[in-house]
């Protein structure tokens, strides 16, 4: 897990204990659903005392429980309250969804709709064709950007100050090599400015691939990318190349077009 960095407080505007409480709130993962005050204070960069007294009030707001067995805390029920709102409140959702299962039964793959949040890929829906072998993935969780192909997809597409900054992000938290992580960028960018898309062949995981493109959404606050992936026995780079990827490109224009009506 990366380490939070508690905000610095150069707005006046912000609220710095509202900020705090949502700093530790976002020190959650699917794979560290349990955390102790002292993981929460060394992820956040906060102090043991000031922790203490915020899952102390998340605790009597319900937005955490805690877990006597194991001394710690989890994300509690009114956090997924304020998630299906969010989910329900995007009103392309709903409109995106057919297009998505259609993509996902022609390439027998998952096919997910993601953006970029805290230097990953947060996905925000999953389909799945039923012949598919690719594992699930569920709303909500958080993709790694420089491996993944929706991650490099983002990284072609967002401005350059953006994607320096989530480079510098990854050198710094993630120990990745800032020579590697500039020769990533680069190729994902010439990938996608010569073939419209961009790839991860087993990087992410290994004998998983996967193939994406951003998505130019009018109206929209945010840049999405949709992405397909899967087994290697199914997404093969030919299969990739010659079939999915453009299916892919096709979709997601269709996609644009429709959120432009």
């Amino acid at each position: 897990m990366d380490e939070q960095t508690a905000p610095a407080p150069n707005d006046r505007q912000i609220v710095i204990a509202l900020s705090r409480g949502l700093a530790l709130l976002d020190c959650f993962r699917v794979n560290h659903p349990l955390l102790t005050n002292s993981q929460l204070a060394r992820f956040s960069k906060l102090p043991r005392s000031t922790v203490s007294r915020l899952t102390h009030t998340l605790v009597k707001q319900g937005y955490l429980e805690y877990d006597a067995q194991h001394s710690a805390y989890r994300l509690g029920a009114k956090v997924l309250s304020l998630s299906y709102s969010m989910l329900g409140g995007m009103a392309l959702r709903p409109l995106v969804l057919p297009y998505m299962q259609r993509l996902a039964d022609h390439s027998n793959s998952l096919v997910a709709l993601a953006t970029c949040e805290d230097y990953s890929m947060l996905i925000i829906e999953s389909i799945t064709s039923h012949n598919t072998l690719a594992q699930p993935l569920e709303v909500g969780a958080h993709v790694a950007l420089d491996t993944s192909a929706m991650g490099r997809a983002y990284l072609a597409s967002c401005s350059s100050a953006e994607r320096n900054n989530i480079l510098h992000h990854l050198a710094t938290n993630r120990k990745r090599k800032p020579a590697e992580l500039d020769q990533l960028a680069a190729k994902a960018i010439h990938d996608y400015r010569t073939h419209g898309y961009c790839t991860s062949i087993h990087d992410w995981r290994n004998g998983v691939t996967g193939v994406a493109v951003p998505l130019y959404l009018k109206n929209f606050g945010r840049r999405l990318v949709l992405t397909c992936g899967g087994s290697i026995k199914q997404l093969t780079t030919d299969h990739i190349t010659n079939t999915i990827a453009p299916l892919l490109i096709k979709t997601a224009h269709e996609i644009e077009k429709l959120s432009s009506s």
